[in-house]
């Protein structure tokens, strides 16, 4: 039974920690070089997954169940209120980047498949949010979203060998890139770093899983080694296939960098990517936004007098903030370094 929950769990907190944030990692590599930005990798998987493993240790010493209640439990009251305000910039800043990704996703997918000339980003971000993650995340019950997450994974699994399939492929010059940028030293380090420690942030989940897991330390960290252990792999491969494949030439997401024209399977990963990214934004503001009804009195005051008041106003207007600063920035690492 232990080894059947550790598998679960193994392959449930896998999927927490590849998502759409996986484009951006070749770019990791370019800014802090090779063989440096491979060691930043694995140092930032290695401090995460500690982290991942002190909070399940501090659930079972302190007898708490959430993220909120350790930080309370272990720094007081207010200690809480900082994990909540936490949880809405980054929940803040994964909606936008999710949004700058969608803009991306469809301006090559619609010019290609279709033969549309690309929009401007501004107007593919505020259709996609009036039409479909604005409805979305009013909605009370976000359950059945589970079968497009699970459909997302699959996407990033096929964009993910089909990057390091065409590596393969072109071997030869793609290890030219990766000699000419084996080792370097400079202040890229530092952006490196930032975009490796997003990648393999879920801290948030580490009480459920430990819950899940009968308040086991030991299938604990062994579900964390698992985990982690194959995102690093799995992270590791597909930034040195971007990094080899496209060099200097390498933009803030990986997928850009290949051709609308003739390139059936990227635009269709790129067309069926947008709506899994679309699907998967709910999932994340919702968090963000039930950590803001906890952080301010005056939200909590106000949705037991008038809810459904409350509900729209605490969900239209950050929906419209994210969609706003989405349209100002263009390069999702920009965003994915924040995180």
């Amino acid at each position: 039974q232990r080894a059947s929950s550790i598998g679960a769990a193994s392959i449930n907190l896998t999927k927490n920690l590849i998502g759409a944030g996986i484009f951006t990692l070749p770019t990791a590599l370019l800014r802090g070089s090779l063989l440096p930005g491979l060691s930043i990798m694995l140092f930032a998987c290695v401090v995460q997954g500690s982290s991942f493993v002190m909070i399940a240790w501090l659930c079972s010493r302190l007898g708490c169940s959430s993220y909120r209640d350790v930080c309370a439990s272990a720094f007081g009251k207010r200690a809480g209120n900082v994990v909540d305000m936490c949880i809405v910039t980054n929940s803040f800043f994964a909606c936008v980047s999710y949004n700058i990704l969608v803009a991306d996703f469809l301006q090559k997918s619609l010019e290609g498949l279709f033969g549309l000339e690309a929009f401007p980003r501004y107007v593919l971000i505020w259709a996609n949010t009036l039409a479909i993650t604005m409805p979305l995340s009013h909605a009370r019950n976000l359950s059945p979203l589970r079968y497009t997450s699970m459909m997302g994974l699959a996407i990033i699994a096929f964009v993910i060998c089909y990057v390091v399939g065409d590596f393969l492929f072109s071997f030869p010059a793609a290890t030219a890139n990766l000699r000419e940028h084996a080792l370097r030293v400079d202040m890229g380090l530092f952006t490196t770093l930032a975009l490796c420690t997003g990648a393999f942030q879920a801290h948030y989940n580490s009480p459920k899983f430990f819950k899940e897991l009968g308040c086991n330390l030991q299938a604990h960290v062994t579900t964390v080694v698992n985990s982690f252990g194959a995102a690093f792999l799995i992270y590791a491969s597909f930034a040195v296939a971007g990094l080899g494949l496209f060099g200097n030439d390498l933009l803030g997401n990986v997928l850009k960098n290949y051709p609308a024209e003739g390139n059936l399977p990227v635009l269709m990963a790129w067309l069926t990517m947008s709506f899994a990214i679309v699907f998967t934004y709910p999932l994340v503001f919702t968090t963000g936004r039930d950590s803001l009804m906890g952080l301010v009195p005056a939200l909590q005051r106000s949705a037991r007098q008038a809810p459904t008041r409350t509900h729209v106003l605490v969900t239209s207007v950050p929906v419209g903030m994210i969609a706003t600063v989405a349209c100002l920035v263009d390069d999702v690492s920009t965003i994915t370094g924040l995180l």
